[in-house]
């Protein structure tokens, strides 16, 4: 799969995220993501919310550990989708560590 392919895809992975955290037990509409998303695609959207840091919580990030799925709930966020197997390939190694040491923080262990 080239880049172009695999940015696509990683589009509709972050799409996805969305849809599932609307069925967490309290659901978690993430309505700024979602238009983050729609407007500047996924790829540029996950650039810009690493690119404020480590240290730097999103507030969807903290609602949606509220959201009553806890930390596991981190499963459907972006910090945690960028880790996998493909869409890693698509990020360098300082955003990965961002995403990394979010989850971390949190006490969710986040794929290497």
């Amino acid at each position: 799969m080239d880049k172009n392919q695999l940015e696509q895809e990683f589009h509709k992975a972050m799409l996805n995220i969305y849809q599932e955290a609307l069925n967490l037990p309290q659901p978690y509409k993430a309505t700024r993501f979602l238009q983050i998303v729609n407007e500047f695609g996924g790829k540029e959207a996950a650039d810009k919310l690493l690119s404020t840091g480590e240290k730097k919580t999103q507030t969807g990030f903290t609602e949606l550990i509220l959201s009553g799925g806890g930390v596991h709930a981190l499963k459907y966020s972006m910090e945690y989708l960028v880790l996998q197997k493909p869409w890693c390939d698509l990020f360098t190694e300082e955003q990965l560590a961002v995403a990394r040491k979010r989850l971390e923080r949190v006490g969710f262990v986040s794929p290497k």
